[in-house]
């Protein structure tokens, strides 16, 4: 009923976002699901990994995946598993485990892409992402605005909403892999020892 007079006040302009907040809600409600059953998994990884020694690598592999998110190599496993703090040091490892990649011969870790192998490349990419978040992120914002404060009328106003939408998902993006690339940088550099 609130909804209906809401929409019937701004003449249909606030359908997009009364959609995109019921989206929204959904997705939050999936998220705290999904930590819920992220709690449970570390239990089930804590049962699991008694006796982690006398276990091959596929076993040390997919127990540490359950956990952390990430298969990574066994070698790689062991050798976190000895240092000072082994449990951040596979959580940050993981985290990262998207940008790197390791030599199955030579256990040689590298970035997965090229231009990440250098890190002044790796730091204007992060700040070069965090400037298009905040473009992005003002051009969604201005397009809302305009939606609706109802400066745009019919087929323009779906566009510039549909516009609105995928800039802002976009701006997001931009930020979640900017801190993704910088956290994997930190973690390659403190775990790892690359440069």
């Amino acid at each position: 009923m609130m909804i209906e007079k809401l929409l019937e006040l701004a003449d249909g302009r606030l359908v997009v976002p009364l959609v995109v907040v019921a989206i929204g809600v959904a997705l939050a409600k999936g998220v705290f699901s999904l930590t819920r059953s992220r709690s449970q998994d570390r239990r089930d990884f804590l049962d699991l990994f008694r006796g982690h020694d006398a276990q091959s690598d596929l076993w040390v592999t997919v127990a540490v995946r359950h956990v952390f998110g990430a298969y990574l190599p066994a070698t790689l496993i062991r050798q976190l598993m000895s240092s000072p703090q082994p449990g951040r040091a596979l959580l940050e490892v993981a985290g990262a485990w998207d940008f790197l990649d390791m030599d199955d011969e030579t256990g040689q870790l590298t970035w997965r892409r090229k231009r990440f192998r250098v890190a002044s490349a790796r730091k204007f990419a992060v700040r070069a992402l965090n400037v298009l978040y905040f473009v992005l992120a003002s051009i969604s914002l201005w397009l809302a605005y305009l939606c609706v404060t109802g400066a745009l009328a019919g087929g323009t106003l779906w566009a510039a909403w549909a516009y609105a939408i995928m800039s802002g998902f976009a701006a997001f993006g931009c930020l979640a892999y900017g801190d993704n690339l910088k956290d994997a940088d930190k973690a390659a550099r403190r775990w790892l020892g690359m440069a």
